[in-house]
């Protein structure tokens, strides 16, 4: 049965012909009255394995104890390897019992398939236990126990128990150090759920260390942990893994080193970063900055600190001053109603040695906006204009808005007119500016600009329809005021 067996493997029949062939010889020993030993039920179990029958283990049990045959340990390590494939625990129960019945007691390898079955059944809880209780009776689980259960934990997104039984692995001397999958699971699984502290410990030793080599989705999400964790310097190791390996830099990859940098006050390093994503070919811009706005706004130290870096960087490292940070500067003061500061530090553009593009002219006519400053507005305009900034639907619908903080809004129409003969679309929000100013001038132009709004598929709010017939109203009160007064 043996010899049928190893042929079987070297002419890799299938587990039926394998079968087949040993119950036809085993039927031959019957027929001629030859006692089965030992060694011919566990040949028996190991067809019965190959073919996937561990239904048949119970059978070979009874046979062998009809005739007072003793299975040997390895019979019940084959039988239980089989339970395992299958998870079938109730089997494997009775094989213990069995077991402790002949007087073998459980060894590692017993465990070993006894956690495999645990982990077929996706039975965490039960492999912990039952590690532990290994443990207590002073038997250590084996390298590839411990992997299986990794795996299980990880499956089962529990990152920080994975984490620990691979700690209790590293202590065996023949763990696979090399096993950059089993390694990186973990890491991934622990990043994916924000355990940070793991995650910043797996990568010094996996990534920096061992030199395994994560993929873009695993970076990205140890990216966004070192991000919420503010780790500035695991997000910088993390960007330099991603050059070093060729992956191409995209925007999401600085926009939570950027947050991370931001959050914990490193306003130098931040403004640095956007020059460094223009050296790798991504041009930073208002979506790039937009998470991190919030952070100056919100902190007047943060401005000041805003401020003063621009400052630092321009006398210190002229080059690696970007167009983007001065912007976010402007930008900030204006939104935080700093409005002289922030056309104070436009002035100073020249000085700083940069160019301004459309975002640094609309962050400037938002400072105008808010300060209601057409006059000043339309100068910055026309200035940036003659330096080569090219207008841009955002910058001519400020234009639309600015003129609207005004009693003399006639111009309004004018930047509208342009947008429409450069093909552009008017945004809802200076419509919405433009009519709210129409209706409170009584302005018989009113209906024309909602008809424009209706062509350009924009519906009036509640909001927007309550204020024109409030403005009517006034208006009618107004004039019946009027007649009232000059009938007397």
């Amino acid at each position: 049965m043996a010899r049928v067996l190893e042929d079987s493997a070297a002419r890799k029949l299938g587990p039926g012909t394998t079968l087949q062939h040993v119950l036809r010889l085993a039927q031959q020993l019957n027929n001629s009255n030859t006692p089965f030993d030992m060694k011919t039920y566990e040949h028996l179990l190991s067809a019965y394995s190959k073919a996937g029958k561990c239904d048949k283990i119970k059978l070979l049990l009874k046979q062998m104890k009809a005739k007072d045959i003793k299975p040997a340990r390895t019979f019940f390590d084959k039988a239980l390897q089989l339970a395992a494939r299958f998870g079938n625990s109730t089997l494997q129960a009775e094989l213990l019992l069995h077991m402790e019945y002949y007087g073998y007691p459980k060894t590692t390898k017993t465990y070993h398939y006894m956690l495999t079955c645990m982990r077929e059944n996706m039975e965490l809880e039960r492999a912990l236990d039952t590690i532990e209780h290994m443990k207590k009776q002073g038997i250590e689980p084996s390298t590839l126990s411990y992997m299986g259960i990794i795996h299980l934990a990880v499956l089962l997104q529990q990152p920080r128990t994975a984490y620990e039984l691979l700690c209790s692995a590293k202590q065996l001397s023949d763990f696979p150090w090399h096993d950059e999958f089993l390694f990186l699971q973990v890491l991934r699984s622990s990043a994916y759920h924000n355990e940070y502290d793991i995650v910043k410990t797996i990568w010094e030793e996996a990534v920096i260390h061992k030199k395994f080599k994560p993929d873009e989705g695993v970076c990205l999400h140890v990216l966004n942990t070192a991000g919420k964790s503010a780790d500035p310097q695991l997000s910088s190791s993390v960007i330099e893994y991603i050059g070093r390996q060729g992956y191409p830099y995209r925007e999401c990859h600085f926009q939570l080193l950027l947050e991370t940098f931001a959050s914990t006050g490193n306003i130098i390093g931040t403004f640095e970063l956007f020059n460094v994503m223009r050296a790798v070919g991504i041009i930073p811009n208002k979506k790039t900055v937009a998470p991190i706005v919030s952070i100056f706004v919100h902190d007047k130290n943060a401005i000041e600190k805003a401020k003063d870096a621009l400052h630092h960087i321009a006398s210190t490292n002229s080059e690696k001053l970007d167009i983007a940070a001065f912007n976010l500067v402007i930008h900030v003061l204006a939104s935080s109603g700093k409005n002289e500061e922030a056309i104070s530090l436009l002035g100073q553009i020249d000085e700083f040695g940069l160019k301004p593009n459309n975002e640094t002219l609309d962050a400037a006519l938002d400072a105008c906006i808010h300060s209601k400053d057409v006059t000043l507005g339309e100068e910055i305009y026309k200035d940036m204009l003659s330096k080569g900034v090219k207008k841009t639907v955002s910058s001519l619908n400020k234009m639309v808005v600015l003129m609207c903080t005004q009693d003399d809004y006639e111009d309004a129409f004018k930047y509208l007119e342009e947008m429409k003969h450069l093909g552009m679309v008017p945004y809802r929000g200076s419509y919405y500016k433009l009519v709210k100013k129409l209706a409170a001038s009584n302005d018989s132009r009113l209906n024309i600009a909602l008809d424009d709004m209706k062509d350009y598929g924009y519906k009036l709010s509640t909001h927007l329809e309550q204020y024109i017939q409030k403005a009517e109203e006034l208006e009618i009160e107004r004039k019946e005021g009027l007649l009232s007064s000059s009938s007397w």
